[in-house]
């Protein structure tokens, strides 16, 4: 059927319209162009061919301000026959439409060769001239529909924000064009499906609300489930956003506007889902609010996305803020743990009981700056230190602190055997894994329970390692740690590990615990497996790559790293650092110079820097901060050794300091061992 002629249409055919023939039989398109000849409007240019290779050459070369408007495609030709003609044509030239002519009566292949893309098909026994230009004018019409809608459906994309104000207009020209561009709405309810949109219509006067089947799948309903009453919809939406969404529309209306907002809903599957309505309001002749037209969108996605970098942007904010608290108080910490360290050195006849508490408040402050460590891991990233350590000594510590701090209703159980191989690890950084796993533990138990914590030698054989992605054939020590508690239904135990991913209440987790945990056992290069069963309990394995022929590290006597009387120089803007480092490098035979800032240091240095060995620079200092002196510093002494101090010990600070020219790095807390190994390492034996 031939449809109406739009005004674009109609201007195309205002000029020659150039045909493309492609037809093998010479007495056949001479036909065709007499045909076209004797039109009334005599605006047909005609290109004939008589093969398809032919024609796809003729397409080529066609100029690109006169191309071929439209094509007869004969489907029986030399070089190509049948549907495959028609294939070859619409892939060369996709936006050229198509008529195909035929010999045969066959309504199957006429139907099968509309599918593939032509725009008509003739008969040519039955072909008359008002036929044949009736089929062109179709085929240029279609064509040019459907051109358009491909260009308006790229558009729709770019124009969300403007999505409202425009869809009366495009609503009303659906309605207009519904009967003659059907491919149109189907591509339109296409659309709408992919970006989970539904379209709805609100008869104020009447109170009827007509919902389209996309808003209807949206919502849960099946194909004309809903009923269209207000309230089966505010059913759905949520309780807390109820009444709010009834007064906002409401406003609305009395305003004379139509309804933007967010909200709630309850999906028919019982899921909690976000949605957005934007919409515009139509008043009749007398100015009273007459219908509502707009869409509800599905924005639960953008939402959680939305959640999550609201959480990034805390953590971020967390991060900052515990740098510098954690700044402040490694400052603090520095003097506390040197002066400890020094007192039963100037004061060798202590009693008992007071070298116990010193012992007492040494092991408290290295606990601290324990603690701040974990903090500036998790917020920062520090740059951890890896020993040979031993796992037996770090739970049987994390076992005393869980012993007074869980609950009474919670038993504590622990194998831990004294033999197990050491591993090469960062502490600070396993007691966070081992605790934060312990306290999901107690969280896991509210009302009382057992807690287990067992560690042991183990070595995995090829087997083994084949049944675990990120094992390896080797030794291994394996901490298990197990609880009675609720379980985790095998649903989400494949989600734990997942960032923001947490099923405890809003404000009682962020969903980062385990993930940093998973992080941290796989830079040790482990793994881990969970097994679970919900009201029965969970189990952690840990699994750490074993080392059994190293050997924990030994501590030097400190007698053993006495200095020889060089003179090193102490940069900080913290007096209280100054005066206590100056005096533990003197009691172990150091000469010590100190300043408050860059400026002090640079002129203490060019006063004396052929005596002075080393500089232990802090990096943070008001006035001139250690990296603004350090290039000042090396054009006095370029071979000095100069060692950076900081209370912030991320890698960002310890790559700054490399690539500025600091030949080590000292992080605050630092004890008397730390400071004389430092220099040590550089200075003369």
């Amino acid at each position: 059927m031939v449809g109406n002629s739009h005004p674009a249409i109609e201007r195309t055919l205002a000029k020659p319209v150039r045909v493309l023939i492609i037809e093998d039989n010479l007495a056949e398109a001479r036909l065709l162009q007499e045909v076209l000849k004797g039109a009334a409007y005599r605006r047909f240019h005609l290109v004939h061919t008589k093969r398809l290779g032919e024609a796809i050459a003729q397409l080529k070369a066609q100029p690109a301000d006169q191309p071929f408007d439209v094509a007869l495609l004969d489907l029986t030709l030399p070089d190509s026959t049948g549907l495959a003609s028609l294939d070859l044509l619409i892939q060369q030239a996709p936006s050229l439409p198509i008529v195909v002519l035929t010999n045969t009566n066959d309504e199957d292949l006429a139907v099968e060769a509309v599918r593939h893309g032509a725009q008509d098909y003739l008969l040519k026994r039955q072909m008359d001239q008002e036929l044949l230009v009736r089929s062109l004018r179709y085929a240029i019409e279609r064509k040019q529909t459907a051109e358009a809608l491909r260009e308006a459906n790229e558009v729709l994309e770019q124009r969300v924000q403007e999505r409202t104000a425009e869809l009366e207009s495009a609503n009303d020209l659906l309605r207009q064009e519904i009967d003659q561009r059907q491919r149109m709405q189907e591509r339109l309810t296409l659309a709408q499906q992919a970006g989970q949109i539904g379209t709805f219509e609100w008869h104020i006067q009447h109170n009827e609300l007509t919902w389209s089947t996309e808003l209807e799948a949206l919502y849960g309903y099946s194909s004309r489930g809903y009923e269209g009453r207000n309230d089966d919809w505010f059913e759905r939406v949520h309780a807390e956003d109820r009444d709010r969404l009834r007064q906002e529309r409401a406003q609305a209306v009395q305003a004379g506007q139509g309804l933007n907002s967010e909200f709630r809903i309850l999906h028919y599957s019982g899921e909690t889902r976000w949605i957005a309505i934007k919409s515009s309001l139509f008043l009749d002749a007398q100015g009273q609010p007459l219908r509502m037209i707009g869409i509800h969108m599905d924005i639960t996605e953008k939402k959680r996305l939305e959640e999550q970098f609201l959480r990034a942007q805390r953590l971020e904010s967390l991060g900052t803020l515990a740098s510098g608290i954690a700044h402040d108080l490694n400052n603090i910490l520095t003097p506390i743990i040197l002066v400890v360290q020094l007192l039963p050195l100037k004061l060798p006849n202590l009693d008992a009981s007071i070298q116990k508490k010193l012992e007492i408040l040494e092991t408290s402050a290295h606990r601290g700056a324990d603690l701040v460590k974990q903090i500036l891991a998790f917020a920062r990233g520090v740059e951890g230190k890896r020993f040979v350590l031993q796992i037996n000594h770090l739970l049987r510590e994390i076992q005393k602190l869980l012993q007074q701090t869980l609950p009474k209703s919670i038993e504590i159980q622990s194998e831990v055997p004294s033999e197990l191989w050491p591993v090469s690890g960062d502490a600070t950084h396993l007691h966070q894994v081992f605790m934060n796993l312990c306290v999901n533990a107690r969280d896991a138990m509210p009302e009382g329970g057992r807690l287990e914590i067992t560690a042991e030698n183990f070595l995995i054989d090829a087997q083994f390692a084949q049944m675990h992605l990120n094992a390896k054939v080797g030794p291994y020590v394996l901490v298990t740690i197990s609880d009675t508690g609720m379980g985790i239904p095998s649903a989400i135990l494949h989600r734990i590990f997942d960032p923001f991913f947490t099923t405890k209440e809003v404000g009682k987790g962020t969903g980062l615990g385990l993930s940093a945990v998973l992080g941290i056992v796989e830079s040790h290069g482990g793994f881990i497996d969970v097994v679970s069963t919900v009201d029965q309990g969970t189990q952690f394995k840990i699994y750490l790559p074993a080392t059994p022929l190293a050997q924990p590290e030994r501590e030097e006597a400190l007698e053993l790293l006495l200095g020889q009387q060089e003179l090193v120089l102490v940069v900080d803007d913290e007096p209280a650092i100054c005066e206590i480092t100056k005096t533990t490098l003197e009691t172990y035979n150091y000469q010590v110079l100190t300043a408050t800032d860059g400026v002090a240091a640079i002129a203490l240095l060019a006063e004396h820097k052929d005596r002075i060995y080393a500089v232990l620079m802090d990096l943070m200092m008001p006035a001139m901060d250690g990296l603004m002196a350090i290039p000042l510093l090396r054009r006095l002494n370029p071979d000095l050794y100069i060692v950076a101090m900081s209370g912030l010990n991320s890698k960002e600070a310890v790559a700054q300091a490399e690539k500025l020219g600091f030949q080590g790095f000292l992080p605050k807390p630092f004890n008397a061992r730390e400071l004389l190994l430092t220099l040590r390492r550089h200075l003369p034996p």
